[in-house]
């Protein structure tokens, strides 16, 4: 089956894909994992909370909450493995399989999960944890990196004990006085394993870092590395049976106060502008760094969707800085401004690969189509109160208005697909209601926008500022007690 590379229908898509083949998108949340309904003829979503974007997500495909539906105590961990672990989940997902063949759709999977589901005899349609851990792993990518050909920032992985002053000088003798550490070991995401090591309070934070966290967990090696001057940016491949197709070259917004409380931090991810364009040579040269790497982790067993972090120096060069082995944070939003344009979703391609569908592809084609401009952007809130809090007031999750002076919800919604124009804005993705206590730096939910969020220099724009600020503040966040069992 040839798969053209745009569509006008979006019931063409589904007409690729078997209906007697169900699928369950499954995680905390349902906004994340919903573009797949407009993909899938039988999918559904198996979700840890009931959000206030239900609704309107319920409106284009079955999603079923533990929360409300299924009427279940919460787990401890709030993640897939623990959801798996349920008597409650696995007698669901048991039933609704039947004697026939299901997937789950995951945006990482790892050993237990893959366990689990192998226990219920569901297909997991993701790379298995144990092959997609090594190349997620900030030591091993760089062990596996070379091995594939793709241009390594220079640096060297050391023993973390071995790192003092006097070491931390002879890095900086090969490599500049610039430094970046990177833990490789410490797998707690928002920016908590990069350091920037510009002078000796940077080095000794970093140090004093390390020995505060080694009481509850295991650090081993640090990944020193040259600090590159230049933009950076991340790339979303997909690897396949024909080649690696890839995304545009996407801004990354980092490290915005307005989104995130920031204190000993930084490298923070907190969305895209795809509005910033990049050249056509870094473009190019972008492609080229992942569509190698993306070949390489493909004859390792890796199939499908990828992201890639990369900085481009000054002289146009790319450098690979981390691949991110899964789904990555671009997504749903990506996938929808996709179907927006009319261009098959790279999502396309993953589940072809992992539902065993037989199909042909024109990769270059799809290259040439997948490298035209998108329009959009997201912001992922969190709470920046720096302590645990409630909200006050019941927020409507859906489409809001901005006059230029103030934000006014106008009808449902969750969708980049539900923004009419430059003046809208979605509010989606872990809404949460007046009974919810927030930890510190928990997200609180996403903003999307058909407009642009960040100036050249990479700041939120004054005008997005006001509309996050005022977003923000209709919560009413309280500060609480933290709970028991945090």
């Amino acid at each position: 089956m040839k798969i053209p590379v745009l569509f006008d229908d979006l019931e063409e898509i589904k007409r690729i894909f078997p209906k007697d083949f169900p699928v369950v998108g499954i995680g905390v949340t349902a906004s994340r994992r919903s573009a797949l309904g407009y993909l899938l003829p039988n999918y559904s979503i198996l979700c840890l909370l009931e959000t206030a974007d239900l609704d309107s997500i319920r409106k284009l495909f079955p999603v079923v909450s533990l929360q409300k539906d299924l009427k279940v105590d919460l787990p401890e961990k709030f993640n897939t493995s623990s959801m798996l672990e349920m008597p409650e989940v696995r007698k669901f997902l048991v039933e609704k399989k039947g004697k026939g063949e299901m997937g789950l759709f995951l945006y990482k999977a790892s050993k237990k999960t893959n366990r689990l589901a192998k226990e219920m005899k569901l297909k997991v349609l993701s790379t298995p944890g144990e092959v997609r851990s090594v190349f997620e792993n900030k030591k091993e990518f760089r062990v596996e990196a070379e091995k594939a050909g793709i241009n390594l920032i220079p640096g060297e992985t050391l023993l973390v004990d071995d790192l003092d002053e006097k070491r931390w000088g002879e890095e900086q003798q090969k490599l500049g006085e610039r430094l970046v550490f990177q833990l490789p070991d410490y797998t707690v995401g928002g920016g908590l394993s990069t350091f920037f090591i510009n002078d000796l309070k940077d080095f000794n934070d970093f140090k004093d870092f390390v020995r505060k966290r080694r009481k509850v967990r295991e650090i081993v090696s640090v990944n020193v590395t040259k600090f590159i001057v230049g933009k950076q940016a991340s790339i979303t491949g997909c690897a396949t049976y024909y080649g690696t197709v890839t995304s545009v070259l996407q801004t990354q917004v980092m490290d915005q106060p307005e989104l995130a409380a920031l204190k000993g931090r930084s490298g923070v991810w907190l969305g895209h502008d795809w509005y910033l364009r990049f050249s056509e040579k870094e473009q190019l040269a972008a492609e080229e760094q992942c569509k190698k790497w993306g070949e390489y982790i493909y004859k390792k067993g890796y199939k499908g969707i990828f992201g890639m972090d990369v900085m481009m120096d000054e002289d146009g060069k790319v450098w690979p800085v981390e691949c991110n082995a899964r789904y990555t944070g671009a997504f749903p939003v990506y996938t929808m401004m996709q179907i927006d344009r009319g261009e098959m979703p790279i999502d396309v391609w993953h589940l072809l690969e992992w539902m065993g569908v037989e199909y042909e592809m024109d990769i270059d084609e799809v290259q040439e189509v997948y490298r035209q401009p998108k329009n959009g952007a997201h912001l992922i809130l969190h709470n920046t109160e720096r302590k645990f809090v409630t909200p006050t007031k019941t927020v409507k999750a859906g489409v809001y208005g901005w006059d230029g002076k103030e934000v006014v919800w106008k009808r449902r919604g969750f969708s980049f697909l539900d923004i009419i124009n430059e003046n809208e804005i979605v509010l989606t993705d872990k809404v949460m209601g007046e009974d919810t206590v927030l930890k510190p730096a928990e997200r609180v939910g996403q903003l999307i926008f058909k407009r642009r969020v960040l100036d050249g220099k990479g700041r939120l724009l004054p005008e997005i500022r006001k509309i996050i600020k005022q977003i923000y503040s209709l919560f009413e966040l309280m500060p609480v007690e933290k709970p028991e069992g945090y």
